[in-house]
């Protein structure tokens, strides 16, 4: 059951779900082909957002310096303010503060309100601090009876020069390890065997966890942070060529890095508080062309050392 913030106004909310008929096509027939092949002639342009942790009273503050509500508004601002036009805001995952309840929600969705009353369309996925139930309960303008994968949160975003395939990691709410589960993957296999016409760009908030094969007997077991079948996931995404990179949050901590296959993994920075008092939170501006990705980091500290960091990936 995939959902999506639409603009606001009704030739904005026709044109997205037009949209959407042609990117989310595939509901009716999963494995089916996107209706376009890539356009290169206009670049696209996003803003990821991922680990907002939205509490229902606004004036909640996580850490004592961070109120998640302010720094929402803060990079909705900033975006809004951008002077290239964007085709719509990601937002990757633990959208709600802890336990993902429904007054959660129903203040993050307001706090995005500006972004729809400007005709941006906001596409999110869950992460391990959201809830499907309350999540689409307070925030159904356009949730799907029938969704890509029975029980999970997925679809497919039909861009000009890529698709984008929104994944679901959430396995169990509140607790930290994230799974995409065997049905999803078969389902994500076949979409990548049957959509290879155009870049295919994957989203999903817990990060791939690979352990080492030689583990030595005594040695202190490592914790489980992240995806429990990354091997699996990242075995397909792989093999896939037209698969070009795979963006999540999770962590708290802006970095990408590159397979030897060449494909990417982009961990995005949080808007809420991070982990780390030395690592910035913000936002990042996406522009995806042809023959890659580039990625802004926008701080909301401006002063912070890595404030206005680009980072170019090419595709393989």
């Amino acid at each position: 059951m995939p959902l999506h913030l639409s603009p606001a106004g009704p030739s904005s909310r026709r044109h997205f779900l037009k949209s959407l008929a042609g990117t989310t096509g595939v509901v009716l027939s999963p494995f089916g082909r996107s209706l376009r092949a890539a356009d290169t002639s206009r670049p696209e342009r996003w803003a990821f957002l991922s680990d907002t942790h939205i509490a229902e009273d606004p004036t909640f503050f996580a850490r004592p310096d961070t109120n998640m509500a302010d720094n929402l508004k803060r990079v909705v601002a900033e975006v809004l303010a951008e002077s290239d036009p964007l085709d719509g805001v990601f937002v990757d995952g633990d959208c709600a503060y802890n336990t993902g309840l429904k007054g959660d929600y129903e203040t993050f969705g307001k706090l995005l309100k500006p972004l729809t009353d400007a005709g941006l369309p906001i596409h999110m996925t869950l992460g391990n601090h959201d809830d499907r139930g309350p999540f689409y309960e307070a925030l159904n303008s356009l949730a799907s009876d029938k969704g890509l994968v029975d029980g999970k949160h997925v679809s497919v975003i039909e861009g000009n020069s890529a698709n984008w395939v929104l994944l679901d990691s959430l396995r169990f709410v509140n607790k930290v390890e994230g799974e995409f589960g065997e049905a999803q993957l078969t389902w994500l296999k076949g979409w990548l065997e049957a959509n290879q016409e155009k870049p295919a760009i994957l989203v999903g908030h817990h990060y791939p966890q690979v352990f080492r094969d030689d583990v030595i007997p005594g040695d202190e077991k490592i914790k489980i942070s992240g995806l429990i079948d990354s091997d699996a996931f990242l075995e397909i995404a792989e093999k896939h060529s037209h698969a070009k990179a795979y963006i999540y949050g999770h962590s708290h901590d802006w970095k990408t890095k590159s397979a030897d296959s060449g494909f990417h993994e982009v961990n995005l920075p949080p808007t809420a508080y991070v982990f780390n008092p030395e690592k910035p939170n913000g936002w990042v501006r996406c522009t995806v062309s042809g023959d890659g990705m580039e990625l802004e980091l926008r701080a909301l500290d401006p002063k912070h050392p890595q404030h206005g960091e680009k980072k170019s990936l090419a595709w393989r």
